[in-house]
């Protein structure tokens, strides 16, 4: 969702639902939220909407058949007859609570909201949106009166971030709809993705670039490193990230020539990364189109220093990183027995 200033709340039902394994039941509201105070409308729409900053999207999925898989049953009710909104809201609540039945599940409030106005690849949909909100925090108030102030405290859900999120819009229904996800609570993340949910992510741009970015990290780790110093190793990352910054499309063919210079080496990355596509199931990944954001978010995840055991460390270039490297020399000291770094440069800052 590329813009957020059109999207508009059209219908919002609150209830609350608890651990099944611990019995905890449900409570269904009698109406949906009166949205008239516009106040409240901003700051709700704000509290739904800023978790979403990913690029991942996510898909409706099925053993047999997408139309059995109950969320994205209940997301195409709402939009096909959103007057029965509120009542199809309650059956997500029930969905929702069939499935809180591993222990470490919170109780929480559910959230089922109807938006307008989403911005989805220059069109303008609808989406429907899951949330649960599961801690409290403690707000202090204080209140003037008879020259003097009064402290006071109350229990309630911070505004400034949400337990568990999803985004259900309208498209590319006959595909599972696209879904975004948010989940701040790792214990149970299984939970809300597969169990309640039961979504898998998009193969698209964004997949394919994350894919390749890690296939080369985890190269670096298991293959490169072992036959190769950490300088070396460095580099290679380096290089790898600097090319999907600089190019618009990706070649396996012209990747490997740019970043690898041994032919040993080049011939073990094309099996390894033969071996993780398979192993994942990836197409295409031989030729695709850069996600940028993508490579963007990746690139801090992304060691570019080395790490020596004499509590020293060496980090290169974030912005040029081969400009760095060839000031960097790797050797051994026989007389003291130990490895040893060169840097070379003009002058200190």
């Amino acid at each position: 969702m590329s813009e957020k200033t059109q999207v508009r709340l059209k219908q919002l039902a609150v209830h609350r639902v608890g651990n099944k394994a611990k019995e905890e039941g449900v409570v269904a509201s009698k109406e949906t939220v009166d949205l008239r105070d516009e106040q409240l409308n901003d700051l709700l729409l704000n509290y739904f909407l800023a978790p979403f900053k990913q690029e991942e999207f996510f898909r409706f999925t099925h053993t047999s058949d997408i139309a059995l898989n109950e969320m994205f049953a209940y997301s195409a009710l709402i939009f096909s007859d959103p007057a029965k909104f509120f009542e199809y809201s309650i059956h997500i609540l029930n969905h929702l609570y069939a499935q809180s039945d591993h222990p470490k599940v919170k109780s929480g409030e559910l959230y089922v909201v109807h938006f307008a106005g989403c911005l989805m690849e220059d069109e303008f949909v609808e989406a429907v949106g899951i949330f649960k909100s599961e801690n409290k925090d403690t707000f202090l108030t204080f209140q003037d009166g008879d020259d003097d102030l009064n402290v006071n405290y109350h229990s309630g859900v911070n505004l400034k971030s949400v337990d568990k999120g999803c985004m259900i819009f309208n498209m590319e229904a006959e595909d599972g709809f696209r879904v975004k996800l948010v989940d701040a609570n790792s214990t149970d993340a299984l939970f809300w993705k597969e169990d309640f949910l039961n979504v898998a992510e998009l193969k698209d741009t964004n997949f394919t670039t994350k894919a390749v970015l890690n296939l080369c990290k985890d190269f670096s780790e298991e293959v490169f490193a072992r036959t190769e110093s950490k300088k070396a190793q460095v580099e290679f990352m380096s290089k790898s990230v600097d090319y999907f910054s600089k190019s618009e499309m990706f070649d396996l063919e012209e990747f490997t020539s740019s970043v690898i210079d041994e032919p040993e080496t080049k011939e073990r990355f094309k099996n390894y990364s033969q071996a993780f596509a398979e192993e994942r199931d990836i197409e295409g990944f031989t030729d695709f189109a850069i996600n940028k954001n993508t490579v963007r978010n990746m690139k801090r995840k992304f060691r570019n220093f080395i790490k020596l055991d004499t509590q020293i460390e060496i980090k290169f270039s974030g912005h040029n990183p081969e400009q760095s490297e060839q000031y960097v020399e790797r050797g051994f000291d026989n007389e003291r027995g130990m490895h040893f770094y060169k840097v070379y440069f003009h002058s200190e800052s």
